[in-house]
């Protein structure tokens, strides 16, 4: 099956709920909405995607968003998937019965940006404790404890990069002449 193939089937059975598509060599790359995340994710394993490479948050500030990336094993295409969530209730139902390495990849969205999966089996932190307050990877993320980020130094390092292009540049100096005796 053809990558355009994969897309054709995706469109006709979800219509209006697969928003941007592009088709990338071997690579179906699409978003859906949370609503429809599950079921686009149920059909792309049953078209043969049996491997989740990946399951990540990401947060756009205006948005958050929900990213798989699927291969198959039997034939060489992969998927890329985006969902965009609900910063103020970013909850997606769970895909761990499909694929269980997306049990852990989860519970880490989860404890990093807060997004929630409906129907985890066990739903908790998975790096921070369970008394941790926020979640780190979110832009608003505020905690006394951490050094904002600054453009403090960067005048510093685009100097530093700007004299190693130029001495990349410049041609070498002869090499010192003896001294005489």
């Amino acid at each position: 099956m053809t990558p355009d193939e994969i897309l054709g089937q995706l469109k006709q059975k979800f219509g209006d709920a697969i928003g941007e598509t592009e088709v990338r060599e071997v690579e179906v790359r699409l978003t859906t909405t949370s609503e429809h995340a599950r079921e686009v994710c149920r059909l792309l394993h049953e078209l043969g995607f049996e491997y989740l490479n990946c399951l990540s948050g990401a947060d756009w500030v205006t948005h958050l968003e929900v990213v798989y990336d699927l291969s198959s094993l039997r034939h060489p295409n992969k998927a890329h998937v985006r969902v965009k969530v609900n910063r103020e209730d970013p909850l997606v139902r769970t895909v761990s019965d499909l694929w269980r390495a997306a049990d852990w990849h989860e519970r880490e969205c989860y404890d990093m940006f807060g997004i929630r999966f409906d129907r985890h089996p066990d739903h908790r932190r998975i790096l921070l404790s369970e008394d941790w307050v926020g979640y780190p990877l979110r832009k608003d993320y505020a905690d006394e404890r951490m050094v904002p980020y600054t453009e403090y130094g960067m005048e510093e390092k685009i100097a530093k990069s700007e004299a190693a292009k130029g001495a990349a540049k410049a041609p070498a100096a002869p090499p010192p002449k003896p001294a005489a005796s």
